[in-house]
């Protein structure tokens, strides 16, 4: 990897720490069903749960808990703590679920809690996040273990951002340093590699020790797909078994098997859409091509950033047997027509159903943003993913060159 890859890798790196930091723990699976939950049932219901609690350094706070759900966090039930920090709160639900219990939306804890458990918790009410225990419940005491694995991860790898970071800062100042810039960048993106190897070998061990846990949705989430589509197969196999009805687990199946349909050497799923001039076209007819399938819309930057590399990687080896299939998320088609003009977009291959994030091709092909894409060798089978800027044109230089 050039450094330039290793500055990439980096900024997305600090992006992550960044939604981490506003959102820790939530990185499980949240794109999920909102689970029904009664907590006006009778007291003595088999589903009641209680949560017993004793915060330290206390004054009289109000505690809130909240059901994380897909429109973000819904109120259970709100208590003010004791004049030891203490609180009781009882609830009835019958499935399991991920809890948010928190003084602020910034100092929280989390848990999963399932029917009829009786869960407590201890903590410094002023830092939930670092300082909270948790005794009653399993599942949110191995969350608890990974979610301070991974925040212990990232903080690493972050001091080595921050390292390569300075030093391109004093080159850029003192360019008569003379320093190996290059050299000491790879040396920085080897131990980095060493760090993301040992934290994904922690995460698979994890899951698959606890292969039917709820909490094994968190440590998942932060594996790359291609890599570990088995883990990911084998995971959704036994949460599937274990909790068929819960709508968490119903949402993680549908994406693991839109994952499994995209695995690579897989035959790329049809998309049938109209073109600018209102013909139906479909992927399927441009078999006998390698195919970029390029998912695409005029309102996004990063599509429009990137449209020039597609451009120069199309002109370079269309006549080797090389073309463009342009899948837009356009809901206006007049800006759809313009920006294709406009980014010299000059193959034919152009198709919309102005549906926006509503289209299906979205969940067909699984991708939570754009610009994405999919490369198709000529018998339509995937061969890779999501390639910018040189790495398509290095990928490309491999098939014709």
């Amino acid at each position: 990897m050039r450094i330039k890859h290793l500055i990439q890798n980096f900024r997305m790196l600090k992006k992550l720490l960044f939604s981490i930091e506003l959102k820790r723990g939530l990185y499980v699976f949240i794109s999920c069903i909102l689970l029904v939950v009664n907590s006006k049932t009778n007291a003595q219901s088999k589903n009641r749960i209680e949560i017993k609690g004793e915060l330290s350094k206390s004054n009289g706070e109000r505690v809130y808990l909240e059901l994380i759900s897909p429109e973000g966090a819904v109120g259970i039930d709100t208590v003010v703590l004791n004049e030891k920090g203490g609180f009781v709160l009882t609830f009835d639900s019958k499935d399991p679920g991920f809890y948010r219990l928190k003084i602020s939306d910034k100092n929280f804890a989390t848990l999963i809690i399932d029917a009829n458990q009786k869960v407590s918790i201890t903590g410094d009410v002023n830092n939930l996040n670092q300082t909270y225990l948790v005794e009653g419940s399993p599942d949110s005491k191995l969350f608890l273990e990974i979610d301070r694995a991974s925040t212990r991860h990232y903080q690493k790898s972050d001091s080595l951002q921050k390292m390569f970071q300075a030093l391109v800062n004093s080159n850029n100042k003192s360019p008569n340093l003379s320093l190996n810039v290059d050299s000491i960048g790879q040396a920085l993106e080897s131990k980095y590699n060493a760090l993301l190897i040992k934290h994904n070998n922690y995460l698979k061990e994890t899951i698959e020790k606890n292969i039917s846990s709820l909490a094994s949705l968190v440590a998942i989430q932060q594996l790359p797909v291609e890599e570990y589509l088995e883990t990911y197969i084998k995971t959704d196999a036994s949460l599937f078994a274990r909790y068929p009805n819960s709508s968490y687990i119903k949402s993680f199946h549908l994406d693991v098997t839109s994952k499994k349909q995209m695995k690579l050497g897989s035959i790329a799923p049809d998309i049938k859409m109209n073109t600018p001039d209102g013909e139906v076209l479909s992927l399927s007819s441009q078999k006998g091509k390698v195919i970029l399938v390029d998912f695409w819309a005029s309102w996004c930057g990063p599509c429009r950033g990137e449209n020039p590399n597609v451009v120069k990687a199309y002109h370079k080896y269309k006549m080797k047997g090389f073309d463009v299939f342009n899948v837009s998320l356009d809901t206006d088609p007049a800006k759809w027509k313009q920006a294709i003009i406009k980014d010299n977009l000059v193959w034919s291959n152009h198709i919309c159903d102005f549906k926006g994030w509503q289209s299906s091709v979205v969940a067909l092909y699984g991708f939570k943003g754009i610009p994405y894409n999919v490369l198709l060798d000529k018998e339509g089978k995937i061969i890779a993913k999501n390639l910018r800027g040189e790495d398509l044109e290095k990928k490309l230089s491999e098939i014709f060159n």
